[in-house]
């Protein structure tokens, strides 16, 4: 059984969590199916994946919320075939961010989504009472909440009165960026404005450079994007959450009931891949080049790749895919966001397939 250490301290960028951020300008699908060529045949009216030798597969899809190094454990499943290992032809269907991540499992497109944390408590508010999630990648920040390094805003405590740019008002960031200013005892609905500015482009930058923005909020592919450019920033610390599951995935109960072993099957390709990543870097990011050489052109890939793998390990002691309802309690209440009424974390929360996920 395999065992993750936090060997490896991301320097600047551990605070704030939740979702990925929306990047990307449309969903974009890879597929694997196994080591022979996939083919379709119909069986009992419904359709069927076989491989060429001749085993039968089964079909999943998972959105993720961007395409980025940061989702280098589906990649890297699927690339070295652990999901095919797994009797699972599985379809990685990138969209724009983790609101779209989590709507299209939700509305039946997919059957596992990449979320952040606060995603479910907001599927929870909306009535959406089946959600359940049963493993998690990111273990840290993933949203970060920045300023320009010479600005004179020091902590959540200065935003009052302030501009903060964010990617899109569905951005993945949104709740922690109002929950940090909740917090720190503001309305995010008018003691601070909202300014949509995009995730990290050119555009983003001149918002920030110019000062149409006071504060910043994306994911660790945006700020890396903005530094990389040449605008340094600093990042205003909500709290520890070193050890915050920060990017679930879930599922429905439904889902759970009729497929325990794909459930399981798919946790330990993931929880495999994300073990390769940490001992084998070097092979990783090249997967990785390979598969999206677009985002090597320049060296922010590869910042963000370095930057990531930290976050894809768990506390010290704890298993992969591990998550305690204490874990998100703390962080709900770090960002000031409140479960519905009625909302049970142990029920949301499930646990029954992590050890056996690590076992490879």
């Amino acid at each position: 059984m395999r065992h993750f250490g936090r060997s490896r301290v991301l320097a600047g960028l551990t605070v704030l969590l939740l979702v990925l951020a929306a990047c990307g300008d449309g969903a974009e699908t890879t597929t694997t199916a196994g080591d022979g060529v996939p083919t379709t045949t119909a069986v009992g009216g419904e359709e069927a994946t076989t491989s060429a030798a001749g085993g039968e597969m089964m079909a999943i899809t998972i959105t993720l919320p961007v395409n980025s190094p940061n989702m280098y454990g589906y990649k890297v499943a699927a690339a070295e075939g652990f999901f095919a290992e797994e009797g699972l032809d599985v379809t990685l269907e990138y969209v724009d961010g983790a609101g779209a991540s989590i709507q299209a499992m939700l509305a039946g497109n997919s059957e596992f989504a990449s979320v952040g944390t606060g995603n479910v408590a907001q599927a929870l508010e909306e009535g959406h009472e089946n959600i359940r999630a049963v493993g998690n990648t990111n273990y840290g920040s993933v949203f970060l909440l920045t300023v320009p390094e010479e600005s004179d805003i020091q902590s959540p405590a200065d935003l009052e009165g302030t501009r903060v740019g964010i990617s899109e008002l569905s951005g993945g960031e949104v709740p922690v960026v109002r929950g940090i200013i909740s917090a720190a005892g503001f309305n995010p609905d008018t003691d601070v404005e909202l300014v949509p500015i995009g995730t990290g482009t050119a555009l983003a930058v001149q918002a920030i450079d110019e000062g149409q923005v006071d504060a910043y909020g994306g994911s660790i592919n945006d700020i890396i994007a903005v530094e990389v450019q040449g605008l340094d920033l600093r990042t205003l610390d909500p709290g520890d959450l070193g050890g915050v599951p920060a990017l679930p995935i879930v599922t429905t109960q439904e889902f759970i009931d009729s497929n325990p072993d794909a459930v399981e099957g798919m946790l330990r390709a993931v929880a495999r891949a994300g073990a390769f990543g940490q001992t084998n870097p070097e092979e990783t990011l090249a997967i990785l080049m390979e598969e999206n050489p677009e985002q090597f052109t320049d060296e922010t890939g590869e910042l963000i790749f370095e930057a990531v793998l930290d976050l894809w390990q768990p506390p010290e002691g704890e298993l992969f895919h591990s998550q305690t309802v204490e874990s998100w309690e703390y962080f709900f209440d770090v960002i000031a966001v409140e479960l519905p009424g009625g909302a049970d974390l142990g029920t949301v929360i499930v646990d029954d397939f992590v050890e056996a996920a690590n076992e490879f």
